[in-house]
């Protein structure tokens, strides 16, 4: 079935549902030489990547005189929540240490560094869809959350790692 189909009153079998395999977070890093593209990095052994909510404030207009006895509101400003990551914890790799390395994107810390040194990133958010072309989500934003999780009898230590959007324009890049 067509994207553009008016599907009310329709029964169908669902065709666009695909699972994540194969998508993944991508870090910015700008070389600093002039003329040079920037340079995108995965962090390693993500198991999970949730959206962050997309919300709208309601501004309470109320009065003792509002019509029909009813609360007034008003749409007012909307946010963006974090991205949550959850992965497999690898202390001593590139992307999720304190120290860094490579040549690339985490040369000078990986993801706890740069929760530290409150960096101002572009990221991409690359989402599989099958035979189609990835989707690519870019977003301006810093990591807000860096949480080694318990460790257990059954299972290895996972960490939890957020990134804030600094703004609402990565909802644009949604077709």
């Amino acid at each position: 079935m067509a994207d553009d189909v008016n599907v009310t009153d329709t029964f169908y079998p669902a065709e666009g549902s695909q699972h994540g395999y194969g998508s993944q977070l991508l870090v910015g890093f700008a070389s600093g030489s002039p003329g040079s593209p920037e340079v995108f990095e995965a962090v390693a052994e993500v198991r999970t990547i949730t959206f962050g909510d997309m919300t709208t404030a309601v501004y309470e207009r109320t009065h003792l005189r509002s019509p029909a006895a009813h609360r007034e509101k008003l749409m007012a400003l909307r946010d963006s929540g974090p991205f949550s990551m959850d992965c497999n914890w690898r202390p001593q790799h590139v992307s999720q240490s304190y120290t860094g390395g490579g040549s690339g994107a985490f040369t000078g810390g990986g993801m706890l560094r740069k929760w530290v040194d409150r960096k101002v990133l572009n990221f991409k958010l690359v989402l599989a869809q099958g035979e189609d072309e990835p989707l690519e989500i870019p977003f301006t934003g810093g990591v807000t959350k860096y949480q080694p999780g318990p460790v257990g009898r059954e299972d290895g230590p996972n960490l939890t790692i957020e990134v804030t959007p600094l703004n609402g324009q990565y909802h644009t890049a949604f077709p």
